[in-house]
């Protein structure tokens, strides 16, 4: 009996041992703090891509944007593409604050030039998010465990820093060839948090429609699946009329008409001389302070 409770004894310190050692992980510690520091959209939001489409004008791209299945595979082949390469290192900055990727406005007039079709995105109340613009300061033995287990090597005239900041301008960092076993780490903390979305500093023209304390920022996905869980709906708009002659889905043409009606707003506002008029033109256009305030309050994150 005795032998028996030493044993037992020995197999409870050795379980309490693994499970010290585990929760003091770089992964462990690294996920803690993300899980500490993100968001929830708290409501249904709408963001927007724009893109060019490849090859646009050979014949069997005009085949594809003809019919609804073949915008989908047009959709679904866009959104392959970019999930895929946030995380690359070879796909270089190219002016973006880390790799390509999935790029997500919180209006549709801000990125108008980056192409002439526009994918509307509507995320789920629950995704969770973590804001890279006003960045995440990792604790002080998450930043050691990083460091003793290799994932990054200190500077050996300064040794281990005492904090770290998650940041913009840390994932520009991360992409870099030394970095690789860091950018694993980040990466598999922040699927393990179930974090697929980056806020960051960007420009919005929601100012001239909510005031100058609307959001100023976008998102990015983070994210490899291009399945999308975290948005509840994904839909091709063609915003600019480039392909007019086709006949549109019933959501894409909602999408197409939702986001036409917040650009020409935009466009009106700004050469708007007072916030009444402001308010006006927006009531001219959405015909009642509900639907207005649904549209962009509710949506968009701030308040009109």
């Amino acid at each position: 009996m005795i032998k028996l409770g030493k044993f037992l004894s020995i197999i409870a310190l050795g379980l309490i041992l693994g499970v010290e050692a585990f929760a003091a992980s770089a992964e462990a510690l690294l996920a803690r703090d993300l899980r500490n520091a993100k968001m929830t959209f708290g409501h249904e939001q709408r963001l927007y891509h724009y893109f060019d489409i490849y090859q646009e004008a050979a014949p069997a791209t005009q085949a594809l944007m003809a019919t609804p299945q073949g915008r989908k595979q047009v959709l679904q082949t866009r959104i392959s593409y970019a999930t895929s390469k946030f995380w690359s290192k070879a796909s270089g900055s190219k002016g973006l604050f880390a790799g390509e990727g999935l790029y997500l406005a919180i209006d549709p007039h801000i990125s108008e030039s980056y192409g002439k079709m526009m994918i509307e995105f509507t995320v789920k109340p629950d995704s969770y998010y973590i804001s890279l613009a006003r960045g995440l300061y990792l604790s002080a033995d998450t930043v050691k465990a990083i460091y003793q287990e290799g994932h990054l090597v200190a500077d050996p005239a300064n040794g281990i820093p005492d904090t770290m900041r998650i940041s913009e301008m840390t994932l520009a960092m991360i992409l870099q060839p030394e970095n690789a076993r860091f950018r694993l780490l980040l990466q598999k903390a922040l699927k393990s948090e179930n974090i697929m979305m980056a806020e960051y500093v960007w420009r919005s023209d929601l100012d001239v429609v909510c005031g100058e304390e609307s959001l100023q920022t976008a998102f990015v996905y983070i994210g490899t699946d291009p399945r999308l869980p975290e948005f509840s709906a994904v839909e091709m708009a063609d915003v600019k009329q480039a392909y007019a002659g086709i006949a549109m889905t019933a959501g894409e043409q909602r999408a197409s008409q939702e986001a036409q009606k917040l650009r020409s707003l935009i466009d009106i506002n700004q050469q708007a001389m007072s916030a009444n008029e402001m308010v006006e033109n927006a009531l001219a256009i959405y015909k009642s302070e509900n639907e207005f305030k649904n549209a962009v309050g509710r949506l968009h994150g701030c308040r009109p």
